[in-house]
């Protein structure tokens, strides 16, 4: 069964887009039935992907677009980031070791810790990137 997009909006690769970005993350999760802990937790995970995309994929312009899609199956739901910056190595979110506390990489700890799948999307028709993060649902909701 197809579900209808919960979101599908673009912003502008600048630091003064995410709180809306925010606010829009958390009025999709709102109604899935999330613990309020998760939604902050989830909020969180998109805002440090979204940071990441505008320091590290756009390198600070702010001509860039991030473009979000969140959809649904029956058992998770699917938040995926689009870039069109020029595409890095899916294995550029490898996971650091947790006893390491040096800057860098803590970010896509974070995210794995709260996500739970994460990975780069490349495709042989896509520019830039897809990121996606996929997060279980919680039983007995939608």
């Amino acid at each position: 069964m197809s579900h209808p997009p919960l979101l599908c909006k673009q912003w502008a690769s600048c630091p003064s887009e995410l709180s809306d970005i925010r606010k829009n993350i958390a009025d999709v999760c709102q109604p899935l039935g999330f613990p309020q802990t998760d939604i902050d937790q989830i909020v969180l995970a998109i805002d440090e992907a979204c940071t990441n995309i505008m320091r590290y994929a756009y390198k600070g312009c702010r001509e860039g677009v991030i473009k979000i899609d969140v959809t649904q199956d029956s058992q998770q739901i699917i938040f995926k980031l689009h870039d069109y910056a020029k595409q890095v190595p899916k294995d550029c979110i490898k996971k650091k070791p947790s006893a390491l506390c040096e800057p860098g990489g803590l970010g896509v700890m974070l995210m794995r810790q709260v996500m739970d799948s994460v990975e780069f999307i490349h495709t042989k028709d896509c520019k830039g990137n897809i990121l996606e993060m996929r997060k279980n649902r919680v039983k007995g909701n939608r």
